[in-house]
């Protein structure tokens, strides 16, 4: 005897149990399934079916739009005045849906007639969600066809410029919220200690003669969130970091880390902040705004940026003068920066090659014009204080080059850069619900 499955839906008084409206929305026989493809239901049949299951609910919802008896104005008993279709796009699925208007004879107000005057927009929240998330982790083009996958058909609402309009939106109400003036938090909820790291990476520019422009990125953190994953890697657990690409004196970065280290737990009367960059000015620009709103501020050029130079000098300068090279090291590490130098200008005058003897000259530039912020690493390393900034780097990876720099061709402008980092820190920091539910708020009207 053949069976089949119904899916039936039906809308019902509560308290009475009456049936109000039914529907029939899928009917279908069930049999052996010899192919894989005939086990349950296939992708364009759950969405199908997805998509009456919303048809049917929105019937039912869109008649108490507008479901007001009296005119809002004057108060006087309004009337209907005809039904409007309107779109709404929901999470995998389109809809039409009729908006019943209502006009007042006395005032002549008239009752707002699509799902888009109602409540801003005619995309669902989580659609919306979904698109800013998919915008700011893949390309725009890549992202319009993951969400169409998803959808199982092409949708104009999640077209290439769409998606950039719902980034720049979420973006800007993010950015507003995150440079909001904050007040420092008390003394019983603040950190006795933290570190900020501040790093810059390259986007490549889409103006004319342009090749590039800097990104500033600032991770802070509390030293007892940073755990040991085993003998070479270290995990943050819980950072805020923030962004900008914007061309303005570094007023937004330096707003962004001034409440990335408040939210964190910086108090101006208990917290030492440790800050360590790659030794370029605009990030120790940043960090001396950081000064007065901490007890005690040290900065100090990571060791990670200093063995870039020295791994990039490895391997081109002759074998005979590795273990020199190495010397110089040493001394930095133990923080004999004098020696190093002497050291250096040693090994150019051993060097055969122009281009070892360049980049030994702009080690010592570079070690002579940050001497004030070196340490000693050795002693910083066995007492587990923070001397590397590592996690900046991982920072810039995660944040700048995964979105912007994985494709070559990609060029940007610094607004449109800026705006895909707001999210992309908001989703690295962890705080993409909650930053999104604020954004939310910002977006969507509540109905009458």
């Amino acid at each position: 005897m053949p069976t089949l499955i119904r899916i039936k839906v039906e809308c019902y008084d509560d308290e009475t149990g009456t049936i109000i409206a039914d529907s029939i929305i899928n009917d279908s026989k069930v049999f052996k399934p010899v192919d894989m493809i005939d086990l349950g239901y296939k992708h364009a049949e759950q969405i199908e079916i997805l998509r009456l299951l919303q048809d049917f609910k929105l019937s039912c919802q869109t008649p108490l739009l507008n479901d007001n008896i009296y005119c809002p104005k004057c108060g006087t008993k309004s009337r209907k005045f005809g039904i409007r279709e309107s779109q709404f796009n929901a999470v995998l699925t389109d809809h039409i849906v009729g908006i019943q208007r209502k006009k007042c004879e006395k005032c002549m107000w008239v009752s707002e007639a699509s799902i888009d005057a109602i409540y801003g927009t005619t995309v669902h929240p989580d659609l919306l969600k979904k698109q800013a998330y998919q915008g700011a982790e893949n390309s725009y083009r890549k992202s319009q066809t993951n969400l169409n996958a998803e959808s199982n058909k092409k949708r104009s609402i999640n077209n290439t410029e769409r998606l950039r309009r719902t980034v720049d939106k979420i973006a800007s109400v993010i950015e507003v919220e995150k440079t909001k003036n904050l007040d420092e938090p008390k003394v019983k909820d603040s950190a006795k200690e933290l570190i900020a790291v501040v790093d810059g990476g390259h986007i490549k520019s889409n103006i004319k003669d342009s090749r590039s422009f800097e990104a500033m990125i600032a991770s802070v953190y509390r030293p007892e969130n940073l755990i040991a994953i085993d003998k070479h890697h270290n995990k943050i657990t819980t950072k805020t970091s923030v962004a900008s690409a914007l061309s303005d004196s570094q007023v937004t970065i330096k707003k962004l880390i001034l409440n990335a280290c408040l939210q964190e737990g910086m108090n101006s009367k208990i917290t030492k902040l440790t800050c360590l960059t790659d030794g370029a000015n605009n990030c120790w620009s940043i960090t001396k705004t950081l000064s007065s709103h901490c007890k005690d501020i040290e900065e100090i050029l990571d060791w990670f940026h200093i063995t870039k130079r020295f791994t990039i000098i490895n391997n081109s300068i002759e074998p005979a003068l590795l273990k020199k090279l190495e010397k110089v090291k040493w001394h930095l590490w133990h923080g004999n920066h004098a020696a190093s130098l002497i050291k250096i200008k040693e090994l150019e005058r051993e060097t055969s090659t122009d281009k070892v003897n360049t980049l030994l000259n702009d080690l010592y530039d570079y070690i002579e014009r940050n001497i004030k912020y070196l340490t000693n690493y050795q002693t910083k390393s066995s007492k587990g204080l923070p001397y590397t900034s590592t996690y900046a780097e991982v920072s810039v990876n995660s944040i700048i080059n995964v979105r912007q720099k994985c494709n070559q061709k990609m060029q940007w402008g610094r607004e449109g850069a800026h705006k895909i980092l707001q999210l992309r820190t908001s989703i690295f920091s962890k705080t993409w619900d909650a930053d999104f539910d604020i954004a939310k708020k910002n977006i969507y009207k509540m109905a009458a």
